[in-house]
């Protein structure tokens, strides 16, 4: 009788947690997280920072919206260009993020809060630089280039990585090139 008893009080406790657990879910589902999505569409064009016979670098923006219900933690955000040698052999590649807001050139991402709703703009800048001493031959040659923005977020739920891939073509650098040279001139 007593053993009975003990397991109906045991059965009572485990249902109660197991309802506890049931109602906090319900809850963290109906207030949400936050999601993040780099506006691709709203890039700005890749433009010329600085040029010399040797190197150039370009750089764009790409927005990134907090489009979840929840403020959320940007923790670190970096870019992948996808260019091997096998493909192109004309310069050395390399590729910076960093919030507009706040330039940064160390390479090194400051975490931010962004709000639900909210936007941050990055600062993506690529670094050729050539091999045979005039950057504009060894920029002939150059394919299109995927660029991988890598970022990490922590909002209610486990933190994670996602990714977005946008592209430099080879005609939107030549275009780049041709503006920044005939500026220039």
């Amino acid at each position: 009788m007593f053993v009975l008893e003990l397991t109906k009080v045991a059965a009572g406790i485990i249902f109660l947690i197991c309802l506890g657990f049931i109602i906090y879910w319900a809850i963290v589902r109906w207030q949400g997280d936050c999601h993040f999505q780099i506006m691709k569409k709203r890039r700005t064009p890749f433009a010329v920072r600085s040029m010399s016979l040797n190197q150039v670098e370009v750089s764009c923006t790409v927005p990134v919206r907090n489009t979840g219900k929840q403020a959320g933690t940007l923790m670190d955000v970096f870019l992948r260009t996808y260019l091997p040698s096998e493909q192109y052999q004309g310069s050395v590649v390399r590729g910076c993020l960093t919030d507009a807001d706040k330039p940064r050139d160390d390479g090194y991402w400051e975490s931010c809060i962004v709000n639900q709703g909210a936007e941050k703009t990055l600062l993506l800048m690529i670094r050729f630089e050539g091999k045979s001493g005039n950057i504009l031959r060894d920029m002939e040659s150059f394919p299109d280039m995927p660029i991988d923005i890598i970022y990490q977020v922590v909002g209610r739920s486990d933190w994670y990585y996602a990714k977005s891939r946008i592209e430099l073509t080879a005609e939107e650098l030549r275009q780049a090139l041709y503006r920044h040279t005939s500026e220039a001139r």
